[in-house]
């Protein structure tokens, strides 16, 4: 009887009923808790092989156009009064992971105007691809492409190669690092350009801290001729229905090479709804 529950419970695939039956079923069977222990341990370790293979069968069989998946943000602000004020930052990002590659597209427009004047327009775009190694290794490349005028470029476009390693890779929490040369062209507000070379560093931490909750962490550097480029993003997001969420984002974006006039760092608070797809 005790047995059958156990299975039954296995089968449901839900961890925490599971654990829940083993608890009672030791608590009232003390003198076979070893055995209970045992048996609980085997059916988890064959439904996660059950669970690792079929993944892999479904990530093998899946085309270039099946399997990604997405979430679209949008923040909007409005102020009006002594200081007519309206702001607006949008965001998409789609992922894909297969056996031996992951893959990442994201892009932002972000933009400010106080009393009819724009304080800050920027736009980003980038694609990443990740291919996988033994041992949590990987090499990786990258490209995007910026315009943010304030910032005093018109155009950048970066390229970069790596290698990377998962330095944490929990049920709850992953923490990737990774790094490599950086080629940047850089198109200035002048009229000037510039074509650097130089290293390029960066860290995506995530930690579920319960479910749908997360908190999160993506940060870059890239240094190349006197020019260091440094963008941090970090977020809390909280799930609202099953595809909307809440995001509370904290941006700091310095560079250290701005028109004269112009502060070296940037910092932006923001409030967004998510909808995953």
């Amino acid at each position: 009887m005790v047995e059958a529950m156990i299975r039954e419970a296995a089968k449901s695939g839900n961890q925490s009923t599971l654990d829940a039956v083993v608890k009672v079923a030791k608590a009232t069977n003390p003198q076979s808790a070893d055995e209970i222990g045992a048996l609980a341990n085997q059916l988890t370790t064959q439904a996660n092989d059950r669970a690792k293979k079929e993944r892999e069968q479904r990530l093998a069989s899946q085309g270039y156009l099946q399997g990604w998946t997405g979430e679209g943000q949008a923040g909007f602000g409005l102020t009006s009064g002594n200081t007519e004020e309206i702001s607006g930052a949008f965001g998409l990002s789609l992922k894909k992971e297969g056996l031996q590659t992951r893959q990442k597209l994201e892009g932002i427009i972000d933009f400010l105007r106080t009393n009819g004047v724009t304080t800050r327009e920027k736009f980003a775009a980038s694609y990443g691809l990740d291919y996988l190694l033994r041992e949590g290794f990987y090499t990786y490349g990258i490209v995007g492409w910026e315009q943010d005028r304030f910032a005093g470029y018109t155009r950048r476009f970066t390229e970069s190669l790596g290698v990377g390693l998962r330095v944490l890779n929990r049920p709850r929490m992953t923490l990737d690092l990774d790094a490599g040369p950086a080629f940047r062209q850089t198109l200035y507000t002048d009229g000037g350009s510039e074509f650097e070379v130089g290293p390029r560093a960066s860290l995506a931490y995530k930690w579920t801290l319960r479910d749908g909750m997360t908190l999160s962490e993506d940060a870059s550097v890239v240094s190349s001729d006197g020019t260091t480029t440094f963008i941090s993003n970090t977020a809390f997001t909280s799930r609202l229905t099953k595809a909307l969420s809440g995001r509370l984002s904290f941006n700091i974006q310095g560079e250290s090479n701005r028109p004269e006039g112009s502060k070296p760092t940037d910092t932006t608070t923001r409030a967004t709804l998510v909808y995953k797809f």
